[in-house]
């Protein structure tokens, strides 16, 4: 059992979403070397996207309304550092321009997080804003790098759900419904892609 729950919290900590991410930005920089026009460009996604979310954590302590709120006051800032990010990251891709392939994934990250809004608050069906958020660096890789990229990105995410699971951070359903908001915001964004920049 012990030699499970470690494994578990190894997959977990090297799956967080930011490594996710910034991951899945390092591998299409080198497979597409149109994504990013600018070097700011990808100082933005990097920031808005990876580093952003993650500050709430080393925050948490110095903003009165979370610091007393343990593990759920972590996981209320980050969400609300990840509205922050990834609509600053949005806000500049549509000011300054750039590729349509990058605002495509700024979109998608920020329609994201507001379908989790929508599910948890409005609808209160339980997603979880972790399952989320490391889907949507997989479901990228799959679409950019084709079909090779799918079973490896299958792989990992049954690890990570394995892994959420095993030290009970989230219940089936919230994987399930977290990962599928993900993929409704990507499909969405998609589409409207196609139709307005393709």
């Amino acid at each position: 059992m012990k030699n499970k729950q470690l494994v578990a919290k190894i997959i977990r900590t090297i799956t967080v979403p930011p490594v996710m991410v910034l991951t899945m930005l390092i591998i299409l920089w080198f497979q597409n070397n149109e994504l990013f026009s600018r070097i700011s460009d990808a100082v933005v996604a990097v920031c808005g996207l990876a580093i952003v979310p993650v500050l709430a954590y080393p925050l948490q302590k110095y903003i009165k309304s979370y610091k007393d709120m343990g593990r759920e006051g972590q996981r209320k800032l980050a969400f609300l550092f990840s509205v922050i990010g990834y609509g600053l990251s949005l806000i500049y891709g549509l000011i300054a321009g750039v590729h349509s392939e990058l605002l495509f994934i700024f979109f998608t990250y920020f329609l994201s997080v507001i379908f989790l809004v929508i599910s948890n608050k409005l609808l209160h069906i339980k997603a979880s804003g972790h399952a989320c958020s490391i889907t949507g660096p997989l479901v990228f890789l799959s679409y950019f790098l084709g079909v090779n990229a799918i079973l490896p990105c299958l792989v990992i995410f049954s690890l990570i759900c394995w892994s959420s699971l095993a030290l009970k951070r989230h219940s089936k359903q919230e994987l399930f419904f977290g990962a599928l908001v993900c993929i409704i915001a990507f499909l969405l964004t998609l589409v409207g892609f196609l139709f307005f920049f393709y």
